[in-house]
C-alpha cells in the first residue's frame, strides 16, 4: 500500500511541471489576445477589428523606401498594442504608429500588413510604455481635424499632450555643378498641447508660454519650475509640471 502511493505521488510530480506549463501557456495567450474572457481566439480578435479597419492614405507620389533618410514612425518595428473605445477592449495585436499618415498601422497572424484603423471617437491605442489617444483639434489654418496624441500625463486635466508631425521632402536634383543632389527624407516635429476645460491649446515648452495658460496660478507655477529645476523642453520635466499644476 506504501509503495503503491509512493507511485502515485511520483507519477504527479512528473506531470505537475507540464499542467504548469499549459497553465502558463493559456495565461500567455489570454494576455496576447484577450482570451478567454474578452475573445476565444487571436482570429476572433481580427475578427473584431476588422469593422475598425479602413483602407492605408496612399502617398502622394511613390517613395523609394530605398533611398529615403528619416522614418515617418513613432517606432519603426511593430509592437504589441491593445485598441480601445471607451473602456472596451478589442484585444491585442501588432500595431505601429505612421506620424507622416497620421495612422495606426496594424500586422496581420502571418506577419502581413493589414489597413489601418479608422479613426473612431473616443478611441485609444495603448502600448507597453505609450498611450496614443484620438483628439478633435484645429490645424494651422483653423479647420477641425482628429488626430492621435501621445498622452504625456496622468489621464485628468490639465493633460499634457505630444502631437507627432511628420513632413516628406522628395529627392531634388542638383541645380549646378557645385551643389549635390538632396536625397528624400521624413522629418519629425514635435508640437505640445494641452487640455484645458475641454479644450486642446497649442503650448510652446516654455515658462512664460505656460504661466500664460494659467494666469490665476502663474506664482506657484514659477516657484515650482525654479525649485525643482525643471527643463521645460523634456517630456517628462513638463509632463512633472503639468500634474503638478492639476494639483492647484
Amino acid at each position: 500500500m506504501f509503495r503503491t502511493n509512493t507511485l502515485s505521488i511520483m507519477k504527479s510530480l512528473k506531470l505537475l511541471p507540464i499542467a504548469l506549463l499549459l497553465l502558463y501557456s493559456s495565461s500567455i495567450f489570454a494576455q496576447m489576445s484577450g482570451a478567454p474572457r474578452e475573445f476565444e481566439s487571436t482570429s476572433q480578435v481580427y475578427d473584431q477589428l476588422r469593422k475598425f479597419l479602413n483602407t492605408k492614405q496612399k502617398d502622394a507620389y511613390k517613395i523609394d523606401w530605398d533611398n529615403v533618410k528619416g522614418s515617418p514612425y513613432l517606432n519603426e518595428k511593430y509592437k504589441l498594442a491593445k485598441f480601445f473605445i471607451g473602456n472596451k477592449s478589442y484585444g491585442n495585436v501588432m500595431m505601429r504608429y505612421n506620424t507622416y499618415s497620421d495612422e495606426i498601422e496594424l500586422l496581420t497572424e502571418d506577419g502581413k500588413e493589414m489597413e489601418a484603423l479608422m479613426k473612431v471617437e473616443n478611441s485609444r491605442v495603448t502600448f507597453e510604455d505609450k498611450t496614443l489617444k484620438l483628439f478633435t483639434y484645429k490645424d494651422d489654418k483653423g479647420y477641425e481635424q482628429q488626430g492621435y496624441f501621445l498622452v504625456l500625463n496622468d489621464e485628468k486635466e490639465p493633460k499634457l499632450l505630444l502631437k507627432k508631425k511628420c513632413v516628406f521632402s522628395p529627392n531634388e536634383k542638383a541645380l549646378t555643378a557645385n551643389q549635390a543632389d538632396r536625397a528624400a527624407k521624413f522629418t519629425q516635429y514635435d508640437y505640445f498641447y494641452i487640455v484645458k476645460d475641454g479644450e486642446l491649446t497649442q503650448v510652446d515648452p516654455k515658462k512664460k508660454a505656460v504661466v500664460k495658460l494659467f494666469p490665476e496660478k502663474g506664482s506657484e507655477i514659477k516657484k515650482y519650475i525654479k525649485s525643482e529645476r525643471l527643463k521645460l523642453k523634456k517630456q517628462e520635466d513638463f509632463a512633472k509640471l503639468v500634474d503638478y499644476i492639476a494639483t492647484l
